[in-house]
């Protein structure tokens, strides 16, 4: 009975921080950042690290809440969302001007093997969606609450990578094919980002 009831536990936290990995605002970037990338090998690099930053964050953060009491002002994870915003405003204007200055080869060199941005992307993300995780502390025990960050932030790992993997995928083996579908999914993640980043601020 134990065991099912933990296994329960385990399933719901991976599948709850699968399906966040893929909210809208976590893909559009995801997919802004690593469009113009040509090696499945590095988008997935990328997916990963995204991961790692949002399920990294959010452990760090959940850490310094159980065992000193430290959770973020309300300011600042405000101001993360903004960030979010302004971010996915910017992949998307990267987007429009690689596409209107036909410089896919250029970017495409410009995105290093050891590109940490990623990482970074996914700490933001993680900031500014602490506040619905850690509002759970108080219906748990401290132990199990750590269990379930650490479960949800797996998930988001795992969700990431597999979208990572899906749109390597069609991008080396479909898009890349053809310079003119190429180029308009390009266009089309360009106007997809801006246009969510604004919506997001709009609604922050």
């Amino acid at each position: 009975m134990l065991e099912a009831e933990f296994l329960n536990v385990v399933a719901l936290g991976l599948f709850v921080g699968l399906v966040h990995a893929l909210d809208a605002d976590h893909v559009i970037a995801m997919s802004s950042f690593a469009n113009t990338s040509t090696k499945i090998s590095h988008i997935l690099r990328y997916a990963s690290k995204w991961g790692l930053g949002h399920g990294g964050m959010l452990l760090f953060l959940s850490a310094l809440l159980v065992f000193i009491g430290l959770k973020l002002p309300n300011w600042l994870v405000y101001c993360s969302e903004l960030a979010v915003g302004l971010l996915l405003i910017y992949l998307g204007i990267r987007l429009l001007r690689t596409v209107a200055h036909r410089s896919f080869d250029l970017t495409k060199s410009r995105l290093a093997e050891h590109d940490h941005t990623p990482l970074f992307i996914g700490m933001l993300h993680g900031v500014a969606g602490s506040a619905p995780v850690l509002a759970l502390l108080p219906s748990m025990l401290q132990t199990q609450f750590l269990q379930h960050v650490g479960l949800f932030s797996l998930g988001c790992m795992l969700g990431m990578s597999s979208f990572g993997f899906m749109l390597a995928l069609v991008q080396t083996r479909y898009i890349q094919s053809s310079v003119r579908l190429r180029s308009r999914f390009t266009y089309g993640m360009g106007f997809m980002s801006v246009g969510f980043g604004g919506y997001w601020l709009l609604g922050a």
